[in-house]
């Protein structure tokens, strides 16, 4: 991993962090600046209610108790959302370190119950973050002299998020609330809506209330001379505080749900339903497309058994998930042609028809989205977008990689591939996956986004071809190249201890080398309902922004003023 890349601290306060489920708001925030190419560092706070839960539990059992022993309990709220956000990330194939404070020697001293930050292991941040890219810190919770656990004062979460980014340097620091920004007044008391910080020095942030962000927060940024923003989930336009002079805006103009098609509701289309419900001021489902609707019920959803209804339900975002090419590409073109934004995680049907699908939207003044159709959870086409490499090398069908992980260890190819679909690795014809066409479909895929994939040489060998003459090993992998005007898929054997070899189950990397020669990885999941499901809804979310900044931005300028 590139040490240059730009890091943005995150933090996820209770007010967000409502539920378990919940949760999930803070994996797509996290997927969200991953895809933008920033290592990610997340701060959480405890689940809402939990630290109530444990004060009281505290004071039932001995009310007066010490305060290092109170803050010990206290502090496992944060702990806990801390380690359950760590296992959504890895559901959804994003790759991070679950650290705590002891972890990166954040030390604290003062009040058990109130101490401040004073010290932090910044190397085991940056160590964790070379290696995985993301780096989830429970908030509110620090060691002191003594080894014991402090807690930071309500509301101390904001604190170490803004301690942490000024440690390491963090190019970006965002907390991340339930209101879009820092108004004069709390919003949900006042009608109509109190004026809107776009800009607020430290000074006027201070002089809120106290319930948007924590004032130790505001004291320790201004006494280092950061810059800290505030906004609500997927936001745009989030308040910047810093020393410079407050700027007031309007309230920003909310916009309505986009209601979605989605065509094609097996195990990923199912699963992005699941998300986009869990988003309710995002998204609204209008509909889903399916060959047999009796059998999708339990959905309730409204369900249609022919393509055609893509041109008839009003909609403004088709999402494609059905797979082949003939019918996924009517399906597409009718969006389009419709006016609808599409999304794909369609490789075959990119691969095939992408450069005249792009054409199309842009004729018809729509986007056309498909990062899902390489990588699964990983956000290889974004980043390959940006580092714009000479070379791309990866293992990049996670079917394959788990069918030849199982022939290594001694099974069968029937049995191999019979348990990868037991598991949601391989679809009932897995044939594209074994034979490297898959793979090949995705290395296609990511030259039409470098703009070099003009006739471009292309060859892909299958497990079952290679097993002829290979014996498979752990290291045996299924590799795709990518360079010079040539396009390979090939069983080959990679170095024991890379990070090709080490690669389990479904998981995929990739190797991108710039023109200068350096080389970044990536890795993740690439295969499953989950992983394909977030990045399908990461397509959706960066259509949202893109909708929403157009609406901010007009609003913006008509409604600006300048605090004394």
């Amino acid at each position: 991993m590139r040490t240059d890349h730009p890091t943005i601290v995150l933090k996820f306060g209770g007010s967000v962090l409502l539920s378990l489920d919940r949760l999930r708001v803070a994996v797509h925030e996290i997927y969200r600046w991953r895809r933008d190419g920033y290592r990610v560092v997340a701060v959480v706070s405890a689940l809402t209610g939990r630290t109530e839960e444990l004060i009281k539990l505290t004071d039932t059992h001995c009310l007066n108790a010490t305060p290092s022993i109170k803050a010990g309990l206290i502090a496992q709220g944060e702990q806990e959302s801390a380690a359950l956000l760590g296992v959504l990330l890895d559901r959804a194939g994003i790759p991070c370190s679950v650290l705590g404070a002891a972890s990166i020697g954040l030390r604290v001293h003062g009040h058990p119950l109130d101490a401040n930050p004073i010290g932090l292991n910044r190397d085991a941040i940056n160590s964790a973050l070379d290696r995985d890219g993301v780096v989830v810190i429970p908030g509110f919770v620090g060691i002191d002299s003594t080894g014991q656990t402090n807690t930071l004062g309500r509301g101390g979460s904001d604190l170490t998020a803004v301690f942490i980014a000024h440690q390491i340097g963090a190019e970006v620091c965002r907390m991340i609330k339930d209101v879009d920004g820092l108004y004069v007044a709390d919003p949900a008391k006042c009608d109509p809506p109190p004026a809107r910080y776009r800009y607020a020095n430290y000074k006027d942030a201070h002089a809120t209330d106290g319930s948007i962000v924590q004032f130790k927060a505001i004291e320790y940024a201004k006494r280092h001379g950061i810059e800290f923003q505030l906004g609500s989930f997927n936001c745009t336009a989030p308040t910047t505080v810093g020393a410079g002079r407050s700027v007031i805006s309007q309230p920003i103009a909310s916009i309505t749900p986009a209601r979605v098609l989605v065509c094609g509701l097996g195990s990923v289309g199912a699963g992005v339903i699941e998300l986009l419900r869990q988003l309710p001021d995002e998204f609204e489902i209008v509909g889903g497309i399916c060959r047999h609707p009796a059998k999708y019920a339990e959905l309730d959803i409204e369900l249609f058994d022919s393509p055609s209804a893509v041109e008839e339900i009003d909609s403004d975002l088709v999402i494609e998930l059905i797979g082949g090419v003939e019918t996924a590409a009517r399906i597409v073109r009718s969006a389009i042609c419709s006016g609808k934004h599409v999304i794909t995680a369609n490789k075959a049907l990119i691969a095939e028809q992408g450069e005249e699908l792009r054409s199309l939207a842009d004729e018809h003044g729509v986007r056309l989205l498909f990062s899902a159709s390489v990588g699964g959870g990983v956000p290889i086409l974004e980043w390959a977008q940006h580092i714009r490499p000479a070379v791309v090398r990866g293992v990049l069908n996670g079917t394959s990689n788990f069918v030849l992980g199982q022939l290594a260890d001694g099974q069968d190819v029937a049995y191999s591939i019979s348990r990868a679909k037991e598991l949601g690795f391989a679809e009932a014809d897995p044939s594209r996956d074994l034979d490297g066409r898959d793979a090949l479909d995705k290395l296609i895929v990511i030259a039409q986004t470098l703009g070099c994939d003009r006739d471009l040489d292309q060859q892909h060998e299958g497990i079952l071809d290679a097993l002829r003459t290979t014996i498979v090993t752990r290291c045996t992998k299924q590799v795709g190249l990518l360079t010079h005007g040539k396009a390979r898929v090939a069983i080959q054997e990679t170095l024991s201890g890379s990070v090709f070899a080490d690669l389990e189950n479904e998981w995929n990397a990739v190797e991108l080398t710039t023109p200068d020669g350096e080389n970044l990885t990536l890795r993740g999941r690439g295969a499953g309902r989950w992983p394909t499901s977030e990045s399908v809804l990461g397509d959706a979310l960066e259509l949202r922004r893109f909708i929403e900044s157009d609406v901010q931005s007009q609003e913006e300028e008509s409604h600006v003023c300048v605090s004394n």
